[in-house]
């Protein structure tokens, strides 16, 4: 969706399809129609729309025909649909029975994350309007548990260089503008802005000027330049709310150390405030484990210290006795204010998309709820539409 303004830059803003499975052309044209269609039709009828796919292993390789992709560009025109963006995240099945930890699979550790990273670039390339520059958000490094030292800090450093190189010959050769938005998430190597600013600083920087610059015929600073182009950030409000960090604080700290903001994820976490007072509310709060995904939490003390877990599951009565407040990474609809007895951290979500509107270079705004069908409510195609929609209005109307 465009919000357009005489006295602001333009903003595109849409939601994430990973809440939608869509392994295939065949699946993928069949969400079109059942969901994002419906849709557009109720948030911007007779108007193009932007949409953001996401594409990870088993799309792709059925994208890499000719014919394939000329299907795919004919499907988004019948429909005056359009890609901005592409969630390149989760590369394994994200809506298998058990995701947890394999949704960080293959972490950018690993040269196959970035192979396969480029050929989803090679894709939206294929795809995105003229003149427009697209975003691909992605893994931030990997997941801790799996390497956290300076090995893998290296290995990381070079294949996003890789990346980077690739993007930037892409933008040379066939003039499409696409950036990599690497996204911090609790548990990853990039958990806050402070991580991002060091990796980059000492492992990203070094290996893709050794690498961009020659290829490309680039002096340093040339080369210095297209880096910070190419290698943004994907800022979802849900990941630093759960570990109490202010969102618009880490999105300055980020600017302040010369990385922009490309994409915003616009998401609410869990918030339950004196869990100790309520054990009705515990009750609900643990209605809330599940097998599939990951949802990890952190408790904030009264002294001010933070108590983390890596699960939902693992959250215990001592957290709950030592906390005054607990917050969990599950996204929640953006349009409630409150889980019956549980709130969320929507305040902090709509001060995020207040700093975006009155951004003088605004990132793309999407909201991230892939929740959804976990939630009740959601059985039918029909309500599934009608909370996303619920959910575009809200953001729209703190756009505008």
């Amino acid at each position: 969706m465009l919000i357009e303004s005489r006295r602001r830059p333009t903003l595109l803003f849409s939601y994430e399809m990973n809440v939608h499975p869509a392994r295939s052309l065949q699946e993928f044209v069949g969400v079109l129609d059942r969901f994002v269609v419906p849709i557009r039709d109720r948030v911007a009828p007779g108007q193009p729309f932007g949409i953001v796919p996401h594409v990870g292993r088993a799309l792709i390789d059925d994208l890499r025909s000719k014919k394939q992709r000329d299907a795919l560009r004919a499907a988004l025109y019948a429909r005056d649909l359009f890609v901005f963006s592409i969630n390149a995240f989760p590369l394994e099945d994200f809506h298998k029975r058990r995701v947890k930890e394999e949704v960080y699979s293959p972490p950018w550790t690993k040269v196959e994350r970035a192979t396969l990273t480029c050929a989803i670039a090679d894709l939206m390339a294929d795809l995105l309007p003229q003149g427009m520059v697209g975003t691909i958000s992605t893994l931030g490094g990997t997941y801790r548990a799996w390497g956290d030292g300076p090995r893998d800090h290296a290995a990381i450093g070079r294949n996003y260089s890789r990346v980077v190189t690739h993007l930037a010959k892409l933008e040379r050769d066939r003039g499409a503008t696409i950036v990599l938005t690497a996204e911090p998430e609790p548990d990853t190597t990039f958990e806050v802005a402070s991580d991002v600013v060091t990796l980059f600083r000492d492992n990203i920087a070094p290996h893709a000027l050794s690498t961009i610059g020659k290829p490309l015929g680039l002096s340093k600073r040339k080369a210095e330049e297209t880096l910070h182009r190419f290698f943004q950030v994907n800022l979802d409000v849900c990941h630093q709310s759960v570990l109490f960090r202010d969102p618009v604080r880490e999105w300055k700290t980020l600017e302040a150390a010369g990385l922009r903001v490309g994409k915003l994820h616009v998401t609410n976490a869990i918030a339950l405030k004196n869990p100790a007072r309520s054990p009705a509310a515990v009750r609900e709060l643990r209605q809330y484990r599940e097998p599939k995904y990951l949802h990890q939490f952190a408790g904030r003390r009264r002294d001010g210290t933070i108590v983390r877990g890596s699960d939902l599951n693992r959250l215990n009565a001592q957290h709950l006795s030592e906390c005054e407040e607990i917050r969990v990474h599950y996204h929640v609809p953006l349009s409630r204010a409150r889980l019956d007895r549980l709130s969320t951290t929507r305040k902090e979500t709509a001060d995020a998309v207040a700093h975006a509107r009155r951004h003088s270079d605004p990132p793309h705004i999407v909201i991230e709820t892939y929740t959804w069908p976990l939630l009740a409510a959601t059985k039918h195609a029909t309500e599934l539409v009608n909370g996303i929609t619920r959910e575009l209005r809200w953001t729209e109307a703190l756009l505008r």
